[in-house]
């Protein structure tokens, strides 16, 4: 049974699938990866599904020992990872795109030199128990994932079993190079998405359902003003500073459906940004969403990041989503041609 140990843990590391959809009437969140898109193409590079269970990494990395032979791929921040064994000097490990790790290898991934969190990927998934549908870890209500709970020091992750896609490209890879005891990596990668850009990052929203009650000036301030992403972030949200918006109407609300996306204004008039493992409900005035091909740049905003937003139709958004699962197919298409040509 193929297993990977983790020697040394970052900032904030837990197991992560797509999420588990279908419970929020009964009060929990979607969760799952922040980036989908990141953990998408971790998992479809090293032959798994879509919805395989991976790492998420938040910040800065992990180290983990891979015990036996493995097919992984790394995708997301840019967190510089190394590899090494007892014998041989570290190396640098490429990000996206398969990776073939003799036995006994170690990855040890450093700070985010560029975005806020990164994928590791294993051939066959991590094989933790499914909770309502989903290995996802949700920490605030202490269940799925890894024991509920953060990934630390001394942890082993049991892996399933690779898929026949998984396998060929294990050996494909393997066929490259001598038994030269280190990583198997192609000179390729692909990146369909891009990190945010480190100095201001755009993200696109369309209006919600109180947008209208924003004044005039909190309006021109939501679309030209620079907001910044304050420490008091995690994985339910974002709390924005730097620009405070003025509500014309005022109302109290009954709590209402949100989803990650949102974005709340609380009576502070610092927006919030909900994330992946938001509450099913809130009740804040919403005044925008942040569309569904924005979501995976604002996973990867780090605290102190600039922020802007840019107001966009919902046809729009529906064209800019098809155009990034367009993206990524292309992407998959071209990776599996440069592996088996």
């Amino acid at each position: 049974m193929n297993r990977v140990r983790v020697i040394r843990t970052g900032l904030c590391s837990t197991l992560q699938d797509r999420g588990r959809a279908g419970f929020r009437h009964l009060g929990v969140p979607l969760g799952g990866a922040m980036d989908s898109i990141s953990h998408e193409l971790a998992n479809r590079l090293v032959g798994n599904s879509a919805d395989a269970a991976a790492i998420e990494m938040t910040l800065t990395g992990d180290e983990l020992q891979f015990v036996e032979d493995t097919l992984i791929a790394i995708t997301g921040a840019d967190m510089a990872p190394m590899w090494y064994d007892n014998h041989e000097s570290p190396l640098p490990v490429a990000q996206h795109c398969p990776i073939a790790l003799p036995a006994g290898s170690h990855i040890r991934f450093q700070t985010a030199r560029h975005g806020c969190r990164c994928y590791v990927a294993i051939a066959g998934g991590v094989d933790a128990p499914v909770v309502m549908g989903s290995r996802s870890t949700v920490l605030r209500a202490a269940f799925g994932g890894h024991c509920g709970r953060m990934l630390t020091a001394g942890d082993d992750l049991v892996i399933g079993v690779p898929s026949e896609t998984g396998r060929r490209t294990f050996e494909r890879l393997s066929m490259a190079v001598s038994d030269s005891g280190r990583p198997v990596q192609p000179r390729w990668f692909v990146r369909p998405t891009d990190l945010p850009n480190p100095d201001t990052a755009t993200l696109r929203i369309v209006a919600g359902t109180h947008t209208d009650w924003l004044s005039l000036p909190g309006l021109e301030r939501l679309l030209n003003s620079e907001f910044r992403v304050s420490s008091q972030s995690d994985r339910m949200g974002y709390r924005l500073t730097n620009q405070r918006l003025d509500l014309e109407h005022r109302e109290e609300l009954l709590s209402e459906g949100v989803v990650p996306g949102t974005i709340q204004l609380p009576p502070d008039g610092n927006p919030i940004l909900l994330m992946a493992d938001c509450a099913p409900t809130g009740g804040y005035p919403r005044i925008g969403h942040v569309i569904s091909a924005d979501l995976g740049i604002a996973a990867q905003l780090r605290p102190g990041q600039v922020v802007m937003f840019e107001m966009v139709t919902l046809e729009q958004a529906q064209a800019f989503y098809r155009q990034q699962r367009w993206t990524l197919t292309k992407a998959l298409i071209m990776a599996n041609r440069m592996i088996h040509r």
